[in-house]
């Protein structure tokens, strides 16, 4: 997982580098770099929430087919699939986006997790040597050993003197880091409940985590919320006992106690710079849950999905109409194109709605074309294809 981490982190690393180097304070860089996080998973969060919308109105129907099939699981699972082919929802569509968010979600923890790689750009060399020095202090912490980092960071500042067997440069640019919430929270500090003094400092230290759990719980409250009136909206079935509404809604239960709980675990037991980035993140996840609600209405969605099923139509009519111009080419090719005067033939080289038994039939020229005949003839047809593909978007076309 670390290798996966590391891959995906550097590209972001450079990202949080640049924001560094216009804010010169990592508190405001990882803000912006969560916006900027939010903006690259937008397009995977607009799929999302039009899945999620599409299948919360598409449910009354799923559960009218549950009752009718109630006693014929094959027969439910034919029809249901039926069913989605017809509308153009795919059920899986709305997993998809959760699962890519997985990897991008390593590689932002791994930036966090490593200013000295990602902002300060020193080399794995001194980062290996300054790890050693550190580990006399906080050698016995379990965090430190995972991502010792942040911890080199704090030990540098508050002991500078056990690194002067490092580059000068390295040691004054640690010292210049400034990596400071709101000019006296350090987000390289655990947060703790029984710190040495009480102070400004170590009480917003221990706010930030209860911040986080905050945030995501009126997060999860919400979205709460806003399913149980999009199911009412849709119509969905009230008395479904073991139906996708009573499964949907046990999750949504479980997420809205879980998530706050995890994410006050995941905060309190870190530095603080994990716990601001959690708590900015669940804010921005929030405000973005408002924002594709307000634009995913049951009724926008309802036209998307229509939208979806037309273009599938489309695209069945285009391949119909490409067998159509073959058969055509080949009757054409054969002397037995169709003309208003005469009734159409196929290219088996029957006559279209013919009340005469096939046997008594003659074949047709076009039933005896060679095999290298039909290859000319479908050669032809893929280079006028080509041909006019080219001219559509103004390119040089040669006939192969």
């Amino acid at each position: 997982m670390n290798f996966i981490s590391e891959i995906i982190g550097y590209p972001l690393g450079f990202v949080m580098w640049a924001l560094y180097q216009i804010t010169h304070n990592y508190a405001l860089a990882i803000l912006l770099f969560t916006i900027v996080t939010k903006v690259i998973l937008l397009p995977l969060a607009f799929k999302q929430q039009k899945s999620t919308a599409a299948m919360t109105a598409f449910t009354p129907k799923l559960e009218e087919l549950k009752k009718k099939y109630a006693n014929n699981q094959q027969k439910l699972n034919e029809e249901q699939m039926k069913l989605y082919s017809e509308e153009g929802i795919n059920p899986m569509s709305s997993c998809l986006p959760m699962l890519i968010q997985f990897p991008l979600l390593f590689g932002i923890f791994d930036v966090v997790y490593r200013p000295l790689t990602h902002i300060i750009r020193a080399s794995k060399d001194i980062i290996a040597q300054a790890t050693e020095i550190t580990a006399t202090i906080y050698g016995t912490n379990q965090s430190f050993t995972v991502r010792p980092e942040i911890y080199i960071v704090r030990a540098v500042k508050d002991q500078p003197d056990l690194f002067s067997n490092l580059p000068i440069e390295f040691v004054e640019k640690v010292q210049d880091f400034n990596n400071m919430l709101f000019g006296f929270i350090d987000l390289g500090t655990i947060p703790s409940f029984t710190p040495e003094v009480w102070n400004a400092a170590s009480i917003g230290l221990i706010m930030i985590p209860f911040a986080s759990g905050i945030a995501q719980l009126a997060s999860s409250v919400y979205m709460y919320v806003r399913q149980k009136k999009m199911q009412a909206a849709s119509g969905a079935a009230k008395d479904t006992g073991e139906g996708i509404q009573k499964s949907m809604m046990n999750s949504m239960n479980i997420m809205l106690f879980v998530m706050p709980v995890f994410s006050v675990y995941i905060a309190i037991g870190y530095p603080a710079a994990i716990g601001f980035y959690w708590t900015c993140s669940a804010l921005l996840g929030f405000a973005q849950s408002i924002l594709l609600n307000k634009i995913y209405t049951p009724e926008y969605v309802a036209g998307l999905v229509e939208k979806d099923k037309l273009k599938k139509k489309d695209k069945s009519k285009k391949r119909s109409s490409m067998m159509e111009r073959y058969q055509q080419m080949l009757a054409e090719q054969n002397g037995t194109a169709p003309n208003p005067d005469q009734k159409q033939i196929t290219v088996s080289g029957k006559l279209k709605d013919d009340p005469k038994d096939d046997e008594d039939e003659p074949k047709t020229e076009a039933e005896k074309i060679s095999k290298s005949k039909q290859r000319e003839i479908e050669r032809k047809l893929i280079n006028e294809a080509r041909r006019r593909q080219a001219e559509k978007y103004g390119e040089e076309y040669f006939d192969e």
